[in-house]
């Protein structure tokens, strides 16, 4: 049996996106912060994120974006957790822990729109979009991981180091919201376009 691209309401899935383009502007906002509150709010704001996805994924449950929000929705609040009971201060010995959320986001998007690019619309796209964005991401984190480091030993956890990380927060969140906002307006054109179909 084909399994729908996506059985949510389109409003909601709308929803979603707009908050996550909200959480992509709070993170652009982390470099104001003090650093030692720095883990609870990344934490918080991914903790958001995480369940607003698996919200998502429930009312989608047999779609394939609900099979993406509900994998991409348990790995934020995973994340979150571990940001939230940090026993440190600062964000890099957590730096790791994004980086590999990051890849293991982006694979997941990937794996969804290759495997929905059948489907009867063309929202698997913006999956593949949502899903290189995350992979490069993670690529980038790790490329620089190394150099960060070697910073961060030397000078401690410097600005710079949080609007970079607070910059690639932002880039995931908004690119995932901007899918998620397309494909609830795709949602909503093809509802229109079946009840024109269909008489009512």
């Amino acid at each position: 049996m084909q399994r729908p691209f996506h059985v949510s309401p389109w409003q909601l899935t709308i929803a979603c996106g707009l908050f996550k383009i909200l959480l992509a502007a709070a993170a652009l906002a982390l470099p104001l912060t003090q650093v030692h509150v720095l883990p609870r709010l990344v934490g918080w704001m991914l903790l958001a994120g995480g369940m607003s996805e698996l919200l998502l994924s429930w009312t989608g449950r047999h779609s394939w974006t609900g099979r993406l929000t509900f994998g991409s929705g348990a790995l934020t609040v995973v994340l979150a957790a571990m940001f939230l009971g940090a026993p440190w201060h600062g964000l890099h010995p957590l730096a790791a822990f994004v980086m590999i959320w990051f890849l293991l986001r982006g694979i997941l998007s990937l794996d969804v729109g290759f495997q929905s690019r059948l489907g009867p619309t063309a929202n698997w796209a913006w999956l593949l979009v949502r899903g290189f964005a995350d992979l490069g991401l993670g690529l980038a984190l790790m490329a620089g991981a190394p150099l960060a480091m070697f910073a961060i030993v030397i000078f401690g956890e410097v600005r710079e180091f949080v609007a970079v990380f607070s910059a690639t927060l932002a880039i995931s969140f908004a690119v995932a919201g901007i899918s998620l906002i397309n494909i609830g307006l795709s949602q909503r054109q093809q509802k229109l376009t079946n009840s024109v179909r269909n008489g009512n």
